[in-house]
């Protein structure tokens, strides 16, 4: 597969796993507004650290979506991997077996103990994509590596998870300049 088409279907799986049904109504007033979300002020360290000599872009896909940070790697070619945040009111108190069962039916395997609820798939031949809903914020997490070493698109997902809080929300959705006088 070559790279600038195997970089497409990353995009186009994580804006098919960011998307939803009632993005409109059922969504507003949620806060933050997924628009005031960034990669910048979402990634923790942890992720940029083991992702060195990757490159980074932020795509912001749709209106009601969450950043897309995509990386490249510069010395694998054709390998990336795309961290999507989706934080919406709708995942507080869903199912969990709800939650899992779009990424089940698509042949995905259930990931114990990663947040509330996670299951990953192999959408296509060297691609895995890890999908994780937080325990403790109405967020959920698509990881999509494409490329050699895809295993790590689980430690990935696990330490994005683990950083995502209610307090990196708030400063995430806070412009810097606010609160200054």
């Amino acid at each position: 597969m070559r790279a600038g088409r195997g970089a497409g279907v990353v995009l186009a799986l994580a804006l098919g796993a960011c998307r939803s049904r009632d993005a409109g109504t059922a969504d507003a007033g949620v806060l933050p507004p997924q628009s005031a979300l960034t990669c910048e002020a979402l990634l923790p360290l942890e992720v940029r650290e083991a992702l060195a000599g990757f490159t980074f872009r932020e795509e912001r896909p749709c209106p009601t979506c969450g950043p897309l940070c995509t990386f490249h790697s510069a010395e694998q070619k054709g390998v990336t991997v795309s961290i999507a945040y989706d934080c919406r009111k709708r995942f507080e108190g869903a199912d969990v077996r709800e939650l899992l069962a779009p990424t089940l039916r698509a042949g995905g395997v259930e990931v114990p103990a990663l947040g509330k609820a996670a299951a990953r798939r192999e959408p296509v031949p060297g691609m895995l994509q890890v999908v994780t809903w937080d325990d403790d914020t109405p967020c959920g997490l698509i990881v999509t590596w494409l490329g050699g070493d895809k295993e790590r698109a689980l430690d990935i997902a696990r330490m994005t998870l683990f950083a995502t809080n209610g307090e990196r929300l708030a400063q995430a959705a806070t412009p810097p300049d606010a609160g200054q006088p």
